[in-house]
């Protein structure tokens, strides 16, 4: 495979950084469910952050299609070091981290998610052979997913409050349940780890790209004009859209709420769950593409459906382990859609626009992810686990609908 080692370097760097991101983003929302009890608040934090990333992502999709890429995520991982180890310092200062900086952390990883998985993906498409499209799309869900699998189980092993003659708890570094303010060290020592990996980078672009001497307006134009021209690829990209849509909304409002007030568990209940939702993804990056081959659009139907029917099954409030069950199916369906649907785009968006036609499709992503946020945490809803996920499951209903039409 040509630029082999550039490719190792992006995924090791990948693997280092969403490792503690992973855990940051686990240990937020379960701050809010457990030691603040105050579940709706995160909700409103993360409607808000979803709605100012509208904008941004669209500015996001310009920037991945203008600039080098490696560039690119050599200034996020600056950007998350300076900024995450710089509310790490705060809490060790003080003694506690303010709210305000605990949700910032939140939003800012979730706005450095928003360039650095589009930039990712363009970033692959541009130095790998279209023969190797689906191999590397494989590649990068099961290391994305298996990178979210051991953060979960670290965080299961660094932020519960394990009983003290636990052999766990024993070799727990520091011997105590971790404070935010050392998940945020931790994260952002990753973030400078991956900066030093990305730093040597060399590579040779395969996929052709020219500078575009334009404006900003000009440069998004071109973008919304390719989907205009390509009906066929705008309906698969947005409807292969919805199952992600229903993953962000789940995972980080209503999954913690639902561990710990139905399932009565503590922070390993959620963590495992996560734990479980990651093994479901890398088994589904290992063998999706042997199951559906070039049936992208059939196997994102099937992937869809199967997380509707998941969802409507979480709506009775099952036990434990069969929400572990659940969460790897789930997991399996969202990692499957996945991996077909970037394929399918590396074959049909060139990459010199890829970037912009992601942003638009996160622009759609981003208005019903918000359309949900605002639905499920009306008060009425948060006190009914059935309804919320049925909701949540309507909009998977309408994502397949949506493949109909």
């Amino acid at each position: 495979m040509q630029n082999r080692n550039a490719i190792i370097r992006i995924f090791a760097a990948n693997t280092i950084s969403g490792l503690a991101q992973g855990l940051s983003m686990l240990a937020v929302p379960w701050y809010f469910a457990d030691t603040l009890q105050n579940t709706p608040l995160f909700g409103r934090i993360y409607a808000v952050t979803t709605l100012v990333s509208l904008f941004w992502g669209l500015y996001a999709g310009t920037l991945i299609d203008k600039h080098n890429r490696k560039h690119l995520f050599l200034y996020e991982a600056a950007f998350g070091a300076i900024f995450v180890l710089s509310a790490a310092a705060f809490g060790f200062a003080t003694g506690q981290v303010p709210l305000v900086l605990i949700a910032a952390v939140f939003c800012g990883t979730l706005f450095i998610y928003n360039v650095h998985y589009p930039a990712l993906h363009a970033f692959m498409q541009e130095i790998t052979e279209p023969h190797d499209y689906a191999r590397i799309t494989s590649y990068l869900e099961v290391q994305g997913q298996v990178t979210t699998g051991l953060a979960a189980a670290l965080g299961a092993w660094l932020l519960a409050d394990l009983s003290p003659d636990s052999v766990w708890a024993l070799w727990r570094p520091l011997g105590r349940a971790w404070t935010i303010q050392e998940v945020f060290l931790f994260d952002g020592i990753t973030y400078i780890l991956s900066f030093a990996l990305i730093l040597p980078l060399r590579y040779t672009a395969i996929a052709p790209r020219y500078a575009e001497s334009i404006s900003l307006r000009e440069r998004f134009a071109i973008g919304i004009d390719f989907l205009r021209r390509h009906p066929l690829v705008n309906l698969f990209g947005n409807a292969s859209y919805f199952i992600f849509v229903v993953t962000m909304t789940i995972n980080f409002t209503m999954l913690p709420e639902f561990a710990r007030n139905h399932l009565k568990g503590g922070a390993e209940v959620y963590a495992i769950g996560d734990l479980c939702w990651s093994l479901g993804s890398a088994v589904a990056g290992m063998i999706i593409g042997r199951i559906f081959g070039n049936n992208t659009v059939l196997g994102n139907i099937i992937c869809t459906a199967l997380a509707m029917f998941v969802l409507i099954v979480l709506s009775f409030g099952p036990d434990i382990w069969l929400f572990y069950l659940l969460l790897f199916l789930f997991g399996w369906a969202n990692a499957g859609a996945r991996v077909l649907r970037v394929s399918y785009l590396f074959h049909h968006i060139p990459n010199q626009v890829i970037g912009r036609t992601s942003s638009i499709f996160m622009v759609i992503n981003v208005v019903l992810r918000l359309a949900f946020c605002i639905c499920l945490f009306v008060a009425f809803f948060c006190t009914t686990y059935r309804l919320c996920f049925l909701v949540v499951g309507g909009g998977l209903c309408g994502g397949v609908l949506f493949f109909g039409g």
